[in-house]
């Protein structure tokens, strides 16, 4: 019964979830109907018998036509709203008049024009505002009548008075106003609460995307500016800013920012391609606008590439002293690499008070972190003052110059005595500057050196090459080395296996092995994609070959080849309907490379599926060192629905603020904490700890580098979902899992159940 008439009086779960004006205003109607029929149900009945008993059968007739009435405009709700809406005022109006005018007591009949003044809180519910402001000022008649407070002469022959009256008016109106209006305003007032929730939610979903898309806007590489039809900017990343040097919140028009260099046919200049225009706050700057896409809202994106080095080298052929700026380097204004070696030579075979020159390449560190934080405007500035202040502490007859991108070469007049070369190099290590203040903000700076001593008829090619085999020796712990004759030969080797593991990556020659991840009942649950090389005969460590492809430059066209190689495995899979997730190892850079960033994102737009499956797995100590740099690009990727797992969690630096803040669903343990258990109590309390914490953070655990049962089964006691290590199987080629799993020819009830696992896995 009370289902029935929820359902009828539209108060179920789906009504209420809906926000049509339709739906509602039915609700109401009804129950203000239904409850005042109900409600008034005695007062009737009650009414009637006194008449019956007194003959005044009129009294009843009123009294069943009202009721009659009010059952007929419920009855027509819902075929036709609109038509009861009205009959319901317009029976108001006639039960006002009513009271007034067929009651003989004055004061009774005053409740008939309070009972007038429901009328405007009626109309607003079914009618528009000008029905609600019409029947307002309808009731200043009834108000001025009550101010008037004088009664009307009798109309009619007969009244409607009974002996109760006083007490049926009373109650009529109580229950008017206290139950009916009042139940027909909390389903009005229910609904605006639930959907103010409902857009509350929408409006949160709405701010993430807009974050998400705004970090692909911003770090897109390329200096980016959507305006409206009109050429009004409507956004620009901070690289269009720093070039139209305008501020993020005043953007104004492509035209007060942007001068065409050349007539185009019409107003809209931005619609043309490749159009060379200058920057109106910045003269000295030439900017290639393209016109890239026009939206569905009519916008358009465009692109601005920095033309001017290229405008003022055409316009340094054109002036006489063009050879002096290709001897000199633009930016630092130092001879270049050529130049330098030219002048270094020239002074080596000139006779000399000073019989020996030493040899220096100064490289500067974290240059690339400085123009990634703060632009490469910045990281510029920063290379321009060093070269000025070098220049100020260094002897007058010191030789400096910029060899390329970080790396400046010296040669400096020593003598071999009293002090050493290493100690005449740290003494110049000495002089570099320590700090640089560009604008407001101040740069740590940090160096690393590679230095020789003249000797013989070396010339500066010679010497430069034995400084860069010692600078490829130094790092943050040794900055000065020295050059030594065997660091040639070992760096002759490594070059030699750093070109071969390029040529390898171009010829897709490294094989991708798999290892499984298994629950405590050894059940393989996901995979991890390790990277394998066969060199000559000879496998070579990964740690080696990963490492010299971050030296080298080429960690992204591998990280690449593995991401292409694993979506090829699970394309395979999911045409074979084994919902198994494999995690892929980045080292961290290639997650910093715009290209690289925006193919990923091109894949897993390509395969809906590749978020589910593939999950992206980097090395705590790279999350600590770039936390800045790689945490908005995590988390644009943790949005966009991509699984990200912390390695090796117990080896790096991060901190618990860290962990608490980082985009991550899943840890995954270092296997020297697994190596010690069950029998080093201190590496068990490890575990425990972490496991709990990983718990109260919502994060999927995994503990590497299992290889005994013992282990296995402390860890499953432990608590710990999953687990990954030689015990369940070493790392092997994807063909020979493909046949375990071709054997397990899994039901469609294990699929769907292995599904839900993986949903588990990937978080």
């Amino acid at each position: 019964m009370l289902r029935a008439l929820r359902h009828y009086l539209k108060l179920t779960p789906a009504d209420l979830a809906t926000a049509s004006p339709d739906n509602w205003q039915l609700s109401v109607f009804r129950i203000m109907v239904l409850s005042g029929l109900l409600l008034v149900l005695v007062i009737c009945l009650h009414s009637s018998w006194q008449a019956w008993q007194l003959g005044a059968y009129h009294i009843i007739a009123i009294t069943s036509g009202f009721y009659l009435a009010l059952l007929l405009l419920l009855r027509r709700s819902k075929p036709a709203l609109g038509f009861s809406a009205v009959g319901f005022l317009l029976l108001v109006v006639c039960a006002g008049l009513a009271i007034v005018l067929l009651n003989p007591d004055f004061e009774m009949a005053k409740l008939g024009i309070v009972f007038l003044y429901a009328l405007p809180t009626i109309a607003l519910m079914f009618f528009p505002l000008r029905v609600m402001v019409g029947l307002m000022l309808l009731n200043f008649i009834p108000f001025a009548f009550l101010l008037y407070n004088q009664p009307l002469p009798a109309l009619f022959d007969f009244s409607i008075s009974l002996p109760s009256t006083h007490a049926y008016l009373h109650g009529l109106i109580f229950l008017f106003f206290n139950l009916c209006l009042p139940l027909a305003s909390a389903r009005i007032i229910r609904t605006i609460q639930r959907h103010s929730s409902e857009l509350q939610q929408t409006h949160k979903q709405l701010s993430q995307s807009h974050d998400f898309y705004a970090e692909l806007f911003e770090n897109n590489g390329e200096a980016t500016v959507l305006c409206a039809s009109n050429g009004r900017i409507i956004k620009a990343n901070t690289k269009a800013c720093l070039w139209l040097g305008i501020e993020a919140d005043n953007h104004g028009y492509l035209s007060q920012v942007l001068i065409p260099e050349q007539d185009t046919p019409g107003s809209a200049f931005w619609l043309a391609q490749d159009l060379p225009c200058i920057a109106r706050n910045q003269p000295g700057r030439h900017l290639q606008l393209k016109h890239m896409v026009r939206t569905r809202q009519h916008h358009h994106v465009l692109q601005l590439q920095d033309v001017t080095a290229m405008h003022q080298l055409k316009l340094q052929l054109d002036q006489q002293h063009q050879n002096v700026w290709h001897l000199y380097d633009r930016l630092t204004c130092l001879p270049k690499a050529s130049f330098f070696r030219k002048q270094a030579d020239e002074r080596l075979s000139k006779a000399q008070p000073w019989p020996f020159q030493l040899c220096v390449i100064i490289r500067l560190c974290h240059i690339k972190t400085l123009n990634q934080q703060f632009g490469y405007e910045f990281g510029s500035q920063v290379l321009q003052q060093f070269a000025s202040q070098c220049r100020q502490s260094l002897r007058p007859d010191a030789l400096l110059g910029r060899l390329r991108g970080v790396k400046f070469g010296l040669l400096l007049p020593v003598q071999p005595e009293p002090l050493s070369p290493a100690q005449q190099a740290e003494a110049m290590y000495q002089q570099l500057p320590e700090t640089l203040m560009i604008g407001s903000q101040q740069v740590q700076l940090r160096y690393q050196l590679g230095f020789c001593l003249s000797e013989g008829t070396a010339d500066a090619a010679t010497l430069l090459e034995q400084c860069e085999i010692a600078l490829e020796q130094a790092d943050n712990n040794v900055p000065i080395v020295q050059f030594a004759p065997e660091q040639a030969a070992e760096l002759q080797q490594t070059y030699a296996l750093a070109n071969a593991l390029q040529d390898a990556i171009r010829q897709r020659q490294l094989q991708l092995f798999l290892q499984p991840k298994v629950n405590g009942e050894g059940q393989i649950k996901a995979f991890e994609a390790l990277c394998r090389w066969q060199h000559q005969g000879q496998w070579i460590a990964p740690d080696l070959f990963i490492e010299l492809a971050l030296q080298h430059g080429c960690i992204k066209a591998l990280s690449q080849l593995v991401l292409e190689m694993t979506i090829d495995i699970l394309a395979q899979w999911q045409q074979q309907r084994w919902f198994y997730p494999i995690a892929i190892n980045l080292a961290g850079p290639e997650l910093l490379d715009d290209s690289f960033f925006a193919h990923l994102l091109a894949q897993s737009a390509f395969y809906p599926w590749l978020t589910k499956r593939l999950q992206l797995e980097i090395t705590e100590t790279h999350f600590a060192t770039q936390q800045a740099a790689l945490h908005t690009r995590l988390r644009a990727l943790s949005q966009y629905g991509f699984s990200i797992a912390i390695d090796d969690f117990g080896t790096g630096h991060a901190s618990l603020s860290q962990l608490v803040d980082m985009p991550a669903d899943t840890l995954k343990i270092d296997r020297r904490f697994i190596a010690a258990i069950p029998h080093h109590r201190q590496q068990v309390k490890v575990l425990h700890t972490t496991l709990q914490l990983a718990r109260a953070l919502n994060l999927t655990t995994v503990a590497e580098g299992v290889e005994t049962d013992i282990q296995r089964k402390f860890l499953a006691k432990l608590g710990f979902p999953l687990m990954q290590g030689y015990l369940f199987g070493r790392p092997a080629p994807a063909s020979h899992w493909h046949e375990q799993l071709e054997r397990q020819q899994p039901t469609l009830h294990e699929v769907s159940r292995l599904s839900a696992v993986e949903s588990d896995v990937a978080g």
